[in-house]
Order: structure tokens, then C-alpha cells, then sequence
């Protein structure tokens, strides 16, 4: 045997070894679930406006630790997504349903509701999560009888296929095509920011409930309420803060935000002008209000989303839009959003999927950006940030190195 020989099978030893380390431990099976007392019953909040969400159910075990079952619920079109089941200490289960901020229901109406999204599902042709079963056997002797609560599956009368930041277009696709095959075409909704184009790929016309973007301005009551030559004013600050004379702009925005303190514009202009004149504690100090006194403001959000992006905490990013990667899922009232907030939200989306290492997501938040505007500064971030010039590849190795 060559020396080469004998390293490559020490190699595949300690790969053997490593895996047979990591390998789980066989659980004990659980004793029957009528023979374990019902813990807790646990839902998301506001599940069926949401769409989807989580219900946990977890029994007693005699040694103190808890079983759990777990499944994310898709209650408009696809049934049980998910399911898992094991075995948590007492003190895990507490901290994996405060973690979740879930809210107690019924076990009958817990057992009801989600056999009723996997029968639901099933008639559209769906199958539950391959796990389902094995969580399920938890519900044991529970009565879903019991529930008087009545559930509606759906969306307006029909189901609606949420095409979330992680399905694939082959994915999007075969349930596309599963809808249209059992709905027909105009049976069901569709929602997507990003993917239309797989509305194309599908036989038959979809009906998509999707968004409009425009480079028209977005209707703004507190705004729509000003004095016209007050709008006027506001609106000739763009180029000043943005390209010209941000200082020259600083002050005539900060004499606006005292006098109309409700327009959340404002707030955006000041933090754009303080961000470009270098003075980045005051444009954070910005940040921060503008975020506490608008929390549904888009920009606000995009702005604290750019700097956890500059600081490398890529882990707040879902956080920041309520884990909420869509625009419609995270605005549902509206249907039309500006091609600057679109591009905005984008721009994050791609570089932070770039940074978890998700580049077909990446990729597809800036096919979009270029359908838009593939000259816009943050189309061409974003372009340098996943197709970086050889010449950036070696600043960047420079820049990592000690």
C-alpha cells in the first residue's frame, strides 16, 4: 500500500468515526399518548390572517420531560408544511415556547384545526409533511368533537398559494400546475413578488394577486393632507439630500420636521442627508427614532436593515421585516409599491441571502432589481456584491486578511 494510500484510509476512518459520533441517539419509544397528561396547547397568534403559522402540543412524561409535536400550518392552500417530534426537558420546552411568542388554544380545537388544513389540502392534492403522522400519533385520545369552533380554510372563498422566499420556481411550479389541474385556472389565487414570471410557465392564465410597481407617487394620507406648496417644498429636497447639497438641505428639513412632525419622509430625508455628510452617530440617532415613530414605515426598515448588513449581523435581517421576505406578505392592505421601495427591500434581500449562503435567492432579488432599473445605484451594489470584478475579489481577499 503507497503512503497516499494509507492516508486516504486513515481519512476515510476518521470520517467513519466522525459520522458514527454525530449519529442520534435511538429514542426510547414514548409510552401511549392517552396514558400522558396534556402539558400545553400552543398556536400562533392571529393564525388565520396570517395564513401560516405554528401549533405545538406537548404531554408530560413521567420523568419530568416533555413530548412535543410541532407543525407549521399552511391554512390557505398547502396544509401541514412541517412536522416534528421529540423529547425536550422541561426547561427547553419553556424556552422554545416563549422563543415563539405562542399563544394557548384548546387541544380539541388544536386537533381540529390542523386535521381540517391536511383534509383541506388532501381535496386540492396535497399531502402533508412525511413526518406528520409520527408528530400526530401525540393527539392521542384528544377529541377534536370537543372544538366548537369553526374553521375556514382558504382565502375569500378560495385557496391562495403563497410562493414563499425559499420555494424554488420548480417548486412554485408543480403546485401551480396541481392547483390549475384540480381549480382550473381562475380557481384559486396566487401571490409572489419576484416570481410572476412563473405565471407564464403554468397552462392557462392564473389569476395572481400579486403587486403593481410604479414611478408614480404612492398616495400618503398624512402627506396627502399638506398644504400644496408644503408638498412642493418637501419634494424639491430629494435631489438636495441625495445628490447636490445635503447641508444645504439639513437645516430646511429639520425646520419641516418641527413643524409637521407626522410625515415620515421627513425623517427619511434627515437621515439620508446626515448619512451622506459623514455624520453617522446622528444619522443612527436618526435611524432609531424614525424606526420608533414609524415601525411600519419601509424605509425605516430598510435603513436599520442596511446597517446590521454594514455591521455583519445578517441574522436580524428576517427579524426586522417580521420574517415576512415578501412585500405584500409584509404590507397586505397594499397592492402598489414604489420602484424605490422595491428596489430598497431587494437590494437587502439579495445580499442577505448572499451572506447565508442562499445565491439562487440572491440571484433572483437581483433579476428582479435589473428588470426594474439595472442602472440604479442599488442594482449595481448588489451586481458588485454577487459578481464581483477580479479586481474586487482581490480588494476583498485584501480586506480579509489580518
Amino acid at each position: 500500500m503507497t503512503v497516499d494510500e494509507k492516508r486516504r484510509q486513515k481519512m476515510l476512518a476518521r470520517k467513519r468515526k466522525s459520522h458514527a459520533a454525530r449519529k442520534p441517539v435511538p429514542q426510547q419509544p414514548l409510552p401511549p399518548a392517552p396514558l400522558l397528561p396534556i402539558h400545553a396547547a400552543l398556536a400562533t397568534k392571529n393564525l388565520f390572517a396570517k395564513g401560516i403559522g405554528m401549533l405545538a402540543l406537548a404531554r408530560k412524561l413521567p420523568n419530568g420531560q416533555v413530548a412535543m409535536a410541532t407543525f407549521v400550518v399552511d391554512v390557505y392552500c398547502l396544509g401541514v408544511k412541517r412536522a416534528r417530534s421529540g423529547i425536550l426537558s422541561a426547561d427547553e420546552w419553556a424556552a422554545f415556547a416563549q422563543r415563539l411568542n405562542l399563544e394557548a388554544i384548546d387541544p380539541g380545537c388544536l386537533r381540529k384545526l390542523i386535521e381540517g388544513a391536511v383534509a383541506y389540502a388532501r381535496d386540492l392534492g396535497f399531502a402533508p409533511h412525511a413526518d406528520y403522522a409520527r408528530a400526530a400519533a401525540l393527539f392521542g385520545n384528544i377529541d377534536a368533537a370537543t372544538c366548537a369552533q369553526r374553521y375556514t380554510y382558504g382565502k375569500d372563498d378560495k385557496p391562495l398559494y403563497v410562493s414563499g422566499p425559499e420555494d424554488t420556481p420548480a417548486q412554485s411550479r408543480h403546485i401551480l400546475e396541481t392547483l390549475t389541474r384540480r381549480l382550473g385556472a381562475k380557481g384559486f389565487h396566487f401571490l409572489t413578488a419576484g416570481n410572476a414570471e412563473l405565471s407564464g410557465e403554468v397552462t392557462g392564465p392564473l389569476t395572481v394577486c400579486s403587486y403593481e410597481i410604479t414611478d408614480q407617487p404612492i398616495p400618503d394620507a398624512a402627506f396627502d393632507r399638506l398644504p400644496a406648496e408644503v408638498q412642493e417644498r418637501i419634494n424639491a429636497l430629494y435631489p438636495k439630500v441625495l445628490k447636490s447639497r445635503p447641508r444645504e438641505a439639513l437645516a430646511e428639513v429639520r425646520v419641516l420636521i418641527e413643524q409637521y412632525p407626522d410625515i415620515a419622509q421627513l425623517y427619511n430625508y434627515l437621515y439620508a442627508a446626515c448619512h451622506n455628510m459623514g455624520e453617522h452617530a446622528e444619522a443612527a440617532r436618526v435611524r432609531e427614532e424614525t424606526v420608533q415613530r414609524f415601525p411600519d414605515y419601509l424605509f425605516g426598515r430598510i435603513a436599520w436593515a442596511e446597517d446590521c448588513l454594514s455591521r455583519g449581523e445578517t441574522a436580524r435581517i428576517a427579524e426586522i421585516f417580521e420574517h415576512k421576505l415578501d412585500l405584500r406578505l409584509l404590507y397586505p392592505d397594499r397592492v402598489r409599491f414604489h420602484l424605490s421601495e422595491v428596489l430598497g427591500f431587494q437590494s437587502i434581500l439579495a445580499r442577505y441571502f448572499h451572506a447565508q449562503g442562499k445565491q439562487e435567492l440572491a440571484q433572483r432579488s437581483y433579476d428582479l432589481m435589473c428588470e426594474i432599473d439595472p442602472k440604479h445605484p442599488s442594482t449595481r451594489l448588489v451586481r458588485a456584491t454577487l459578481h464581483p470584478s477580479r479586481l474586487g475579489r482581490w480588494l476583498r481577499e485584501k480586506l480579509r486578511r489580518p
